[in-house]
């Protein structure tokens, strides 16, 4: 399948009796952990407003049905039929969803990306500007949510199209979209916003690092960052080097953990996040003295303010 960043993402959903819609969902996400590079193009949603619905083949008394058929409708608005012979075997599905994905059809290339990079941007520039404020947040003309910049929150005024940051992403894709300030967050309501910011960090890293991000600075995540559960399959070597804040973007790139857009945009959705440390920013630790060179006290004691302030999570002198 072709990179997920680079297409809209694709709503499935399971129209089977109980017993065997819980068999064919788990089905799904087994073939899209499996392939990792696919899993972002594809949620599960529900019937009415998906691209795709999974139903019985036949007029639906069986008990277990050998295939399926996918209602599968395009963007251009027409209706196919495919049948999947053989679902009940992985790569049958995954098969299945290159053609559906093929049949739904995809925006260009660069949308979602340049998209998600001038979000990102204009979310950052009001957040500096307007700390306590809450932003109007409007997709084709029509407010859809408050976000409250003080703790990154967002208020839904359309529950359906804020359901998934995947949905909400693609419909800013397709309609337009408009950030503008709406007032004090004095009681900022709402669910996190992390989940969109992490969505947006990981396509923006089609596009590359953030600035902030391609300095020497040494990276130090403050935990695991949970977000990237079930996400790219590379995702936990680079969480491993980046638990012990001896790496940066420069050293990760060299130890080719994963392809540049997955480290840049891991590395994006983190600092949008705020999963890493304050002090991410600061400059890289100087070498160390060369063999027989003499260690002044005021060295030592450099060293050992340097160690106490690590140790309580201050940021470095």
């Amino acid at each position: 399948m072709t990179n997920p960043q680079d297409t809209a993402p694709f709503c499935i959903a399971v129209a089977l009796p109980p017993h065997l819609k819980s068999l064919v969902e788990r089905l799904l996400q087994g073939v899209l952990r499996e392939q990792a590079d696919a899993a972002a193009r594809w949620y599960l949603g529900d019937a009415g407003s998906a691209d795709v619905v999974l139903r019985l083949h036949g007029d639906g008394s069986q008990a277990i049905s050998p295939n399926l058929l996918a209602d599968v409708r395009s963007r251009d608005g027409h209706r196919h039929a495919l049948t999947i012979e053989g679902v009940w075997r992985s790569g049958a599905m995954a098969a299945a969803l290159t053609r559906i994905a093929a049949l739904i059809g995809s925006e260009p290339a660069a949308a979602k990306p340049q998209l998600a990079l001038q979000w990102l941007q204009r979310w950052s520039e009001l957040r500096r500007q307007f700390p306590t404020s809450q932003l109007a947040l409007q997709v084709g003309g029509r407010l859809v949510a408050l976000l409250g910049t003080r703790q990154a929150t967002l208020q839904s005024m359309d529950r359906e199209l804020t359901a998934t940051p995947e949905t909400l992403i693609a419909a800013m894709t397709r309609d337009g979209w408009s950030l503008t300030p709406a007032g004090s967050d004095a009681a900022a309501p709402g669910a996190s916003l992390k989940p969109l910011l992490w969505q947006l960090g990981l396509l923006a890293g089609t596009l590359g690092a953030l600035p902030a991000l391609q300095s020497q600075a040494a990276l130090r995540l403050k935990g695991w960052p949970y977000l990237a559960a079930g996400g790219h399959r590379n995702f936990a070597e680079l969480i491993r080097h980046l638990r012990s804040g001896d790496n940066n973007r420069a050293s990760l790139l060299a130890l080719e953990l994963a392809p540049r857009k997955v480290v840049d945009g891991f590395l994006n959705a983190c600092a949008v996040c705020e999963f890493f440390h304050d002090d991410t920013a600061a400059p890289e630790p100087r070498a160390a003295a060369a063999p027989g060179a003499p260690v002044t006290s005021h060295t030592t004691d450099h060293a050992a303010i340097a160690a106490i302030r690590r140790t309580l999570g201050l940021v470095r002198p």
